[in-house]
């Protein structure tokens, strides 16, 4: 969701970095990078404070979950479409994303996809998140369909190596880095991403670089 749904990156190493300096820890940005994106907020709380008690993480987390639940964040360009176009070919589609309930509701709510996605796997529904690819397999699981028939967004290192680990055909947004990890492709945006129907029942999702995914349509 964020930086795949949302350009929240600078709220999220915001209200880490806010927090932490509060508590007398400076996060580098190979911790940020490594660390906090694309891992839930257990996973880098232990990580960046491991001496903490579990209170004193408890009310680490909460701190930065209030900072991050209500702060707005502009849509990675496309996307509306995107998600208009996986409806308009009856193209099933999920979210999964290491944010909270509270968090998911905001953004979907202000970006207007509030009941749009068939399934939402978030960290509560997990034992392991990202990278572990449990979440893209419960995701799979849940539309019904082989986590190797899917096509995932994923914007951080520890996202796409979730994806992969799944099987799944992963999209790298924002950076070509991410082929290192595993991508079969990347793009900055949604903007580039056409779709062609093909045979009767099939449509394909075209990439600017020249890659395309073939879909069922109504499946």
């Amino acid at each position: 969701m964020d930086g795949v749904l949302v350009h929240s990156k600078p709220v999220v190493e915001n209200s880490w970095r806010k927090v932490a300096l509060n508590h007398g820890r400076h996060i580098s940005d190979q911790e940020m990078h490594e660390l906090v994106h694309g891992r839930p907020g257990s996973y880098t709380v232990d990580a960046l404070f491991p001496n903490a008690s579990a209170e004193e993480k408890q009310q680490i987390r909460r701190m930065v979950e209030s900072i991050e639940e209500r702060s707005p964040c502009a849509s990675v360009a496309g996307v509306e479409k995107l998600i208009q176009s996986l409806a308009e070919y009856r193209i099933r589609f999920g979210l999964v994303t290491s944010g909270w309930q509270g968090r998911i509701e905001f953004v979907l709510q202000s970006l207007g996809l509030a009941g749009r996605f068939a399934v939402i796997v978030s960290r509560d529904d997990v034992s392991r998140g990202k990278p572990d690819p449990e979440p893209y397999l419960l995701a799979a699981s849940r539309l019904g369909i082989p986590a190797s028939e899917t096509i995932v967004y994923e914007d951080s290192l520890s996202g796409v190596r979730a994806a992969v680990g799944a099987g799944a055909y992963c999209v790298g947004i924002g950076g070509e880095e991410l082929l290192e990890s595993g991508a079969r492709t990347a793009v900055q945006d949604y903007t580039g991403i056409t779709f062609q129907p093909r045979s009767p029942g099939e449509v394909a999702m075209r990439f600017p670089a020249g890659h395309e995914v073939l879909f069922a349509c109504g499946r």
